[in-house]
């Protein structure tokens, strides 16, 4: 029906004008003046996407029975909605986002709690090993001259303490870098939210606009 006929034409569809091309003239003022079908299709297809709402529905639906809403302006409402819909999307993808950051550096946190928490314990193990290890001595230097047998035992004592401080301590370093692995990851990630928090604060502005 009307001028260049089928419903739902490209350039209608881009909202570009509707032009006559090389029909008669009163081909094209009848098709400007009917094309109801045209506008309940493009209805039909802004409902199904989600564009409007049962009740916007029916007083387009309404708007085009009597007449008085033109196609060009069912495609500026289409093309608003869009528009909206695609902002949310954004609006969406950047919240995901920042829940995503939020965490991950709740993660780091608790990660770098725990490991501090067990490199305390160690180093307070590692100082008591210390003690015991100066008494496992002292011990020896006091029976050396009384039991030979007991010499060897406090000596014998004192090596396997000395060996344990150092597994405990080669852990330590374990530990440590594991820190500084852990703290290089937050500052990579404290970056990443600051390049969040612009693209949302311009986001913001330009919703403003």
């Amino acid at each position: 029906m009307g001028c260049g006929g089928g419903l739902f034409r490209t350039f209608d569809y881009y909202g570009f004008p509707r032009g006559c091309g090389s029909y008669r003239e009163d081909s094209c003022d009848s098709y400007v003046q009917d094309d109801f079908e045209e506008k309940m299709t493009l209805l039909k297809r802004m409902y199904a996407e989600g564009i409007i709402d049962d009740m916007q529905f029916g007083r387009y639906k309404q708007m085009i029975y009597d007449n008085t809403i033109s196609f060009e302006e069912l495609m500026d409402i289409r093309r608003r909605g869009l528009n909206k819909t695609r902002q949310q999307e954004q609006n969406r993808g950047i919240n995901s986002t920042g829940s995503y950051l939020d965490a991950k550096m709740q993660k780091l946190q608790q990660a770098r709690f725990k490991v501090l928490q067990v490199r305390d314990k160690l180093r307070q193990r590692i100082d008591e090993l210390k003690a015991e290890k100066d008494k496992m001595e002292n011990m020896a230097e006091s029976v050396i001259k009384i039991s030979e047998e007991k010499t060897e035992e406090f000596i014998s004592r004192k090596i396997e303490i000395e060996e344990s401080i150092q597994r405990l301590v080669k852990q330590d370093s374990e530990l440590e870098k594991q820190i500084e692995e852990i703290d290089r990851m937050i500052k990579e990630l404290q970056t990443k939210e600051l390049e969040y928090e612009a693209v949302k604060i311009k986001e913001e502005i330009e919703n403003l606009k």
